[in-house]
């Protein structure tokens, strides 16, 4: 059998992709995970994740406004389930970094993004501690997204539709040049008339050409409850936040309590020597812990009353944190999502359904990715 398309990597962009082959007319598809679906092993797992509009790039504002008003409502119709739950979302850092450029896209496009004052953030956002030079924003567009939710239901409704869910299989070899293409697997061999491929912070395994581009690194997420009221801490009260510092790696993000004890808190590491995916099976360091605890006692007022958990996440990294959404160098009946720097989830729906007009049709109806798309490439445009 010669399948319409196979998908190699079961995360959520693998996923997405999958549906969106689906919704589009492909039939004979299968997905290929070297673990079991909705593992723990990678990128994609855990109860939440941020969605926003706040970016420093026009294109990824564009892009942020088109998932939220197509794709995340297609797919909560689709799923009979409410996969973005609306809260406050607060950005800010010293007004002379990363956030000042956040402001000029946001208002160049004209998302539902405000400046505050540091009186007003004071009075809108009051567990949070600002200096009187920080620059903060206050994003009307935010939601924490239930991450496990939303790769249930795509799992879900891709078996529905009758894709060929393959697990616990890991691909040993592709051949690229050959028509069909052949993937070879632990367990048998596929032919395919095309092909995608989101197998993360794995990728270089399959395609090595990537390898000079992308870099895994090791987060560790951390689970505090702190001192107040139960309600406080909750969707709807509590924002989803983005510290943006100055330096390497000096960004901090958090959500609200959502679906396990504690708020959820990590560093943002994009630039590091880079770690084996291996790595993920470790436990966080007291180190990496401590790094957390610190910065919460010194920008939020409420202290830590109890430390409840901390699990690893990877990232797979391209050094300007844009993502590859484009052909293999050999074969345009090849697609290959990757180096999603930590801010991929939210992008999802769209991102799957970019990389499956691709491979369909050989461009995409998504006006934002098109008129930017060198910016997407393996290999970035020269400087």
């Amino acid at each position: 059998m010669v399948y319409d398309a196979i998908v190699i990597g079961g995360g959520i962009n693998g996923l997405c992709t999958l549906y969106h082959l689906l919704r589009l007319g492909y039939r004979s598809v299968t997905l290929i995970e070297q673990f079991k679906l909705g593992h723990q092993q990678g990128s994609s797992h855990g109860t939440s994740r941020i969605t926003r509009s706040s970016y420093s790039s026009p294109t990824y504002v564009q892009l942020m406004q088109q998932v939220h008003n197509e794709e995340w409502p297609r797919l909560e119709t689709d799923s009979k389930m409410k996969l973005l739950h609306p809260t406050p979302g607060c950005f800010w850092g010293p007004e002379d970094g990363t956030v000042r450029q956040y402001a000029k896209a946001v208002i160049e496009m004209g998302s539902d993004v405000a400046h505050l004052s540091p009186s007003e953030a004071r009075i809108r956002f009051p567990m949070i501690r600002f200096s009187d030079r920080d620059t903060i924003l206050n994003d009307s567009t935010c939601a924490l997204v239930a991450a496990d939710n939303t790769i249930k239901s795509l799992i879900r409704i891709c078996a529905e539709q009758k894709a060929n869910l393959l697990e616990e299989e890991s691909v040993i070899d592709i051949d690229f040049d050959r028509d069909p293409i052949q993937v070879k697997t632990s367990n048998r061999t596929l032919q395919t008339q095309k092909l995608a491929i989101t197998a993360g912070s794995w990728v270089n395994r399959l395609i090595p050409i990537v390898n000079r581009r992308l870099t895994v690194t090791l987060q560790t997420v951390g689970y505090f409850e702190l001192v107040g009221g139960h309600t406080e801490f909750q969707v709807g009260q509590f924002p989803v936040w983005i510290y943006l510092g100055q330096g390497r790696n000096n960004v901090f993000y958090g959500l609200p309590e959502f679906g396990r004890p504690g708020l959820k808190l990590a560093r943002h590491i994009t630039s590091a020597p880079g770690d084996p995916p291996e790595a993920v099976l470790g436990v966080p360091t007291a180190e990496s812990i401590e790094d957390l605890r610190n910065f919460l006692a010194q920008h939020f007022h409420s202290p830590i009353k109890r430390f409840h958990s901390a699990e690893h996440c990877l990232y797979t990294n391209t050094q300007t944190e844009d993502y590859i959404l484009d052909f293999h160098p050999s074969s345009e009946n090849v697609v290959i999502g990757s180096g999603f720097s930590g801010h991929g989830f939210k992008l999802g729906p769209l991102t799957g359904r970019i990389l499956a007009e691709m491979l369909m049709w050989g461009k995409t109806t998504v006006p934002a990715f098109e008129s930017d798309r060198p910016r997407f490439r393996m290999a970035p445009p020269q400087a």
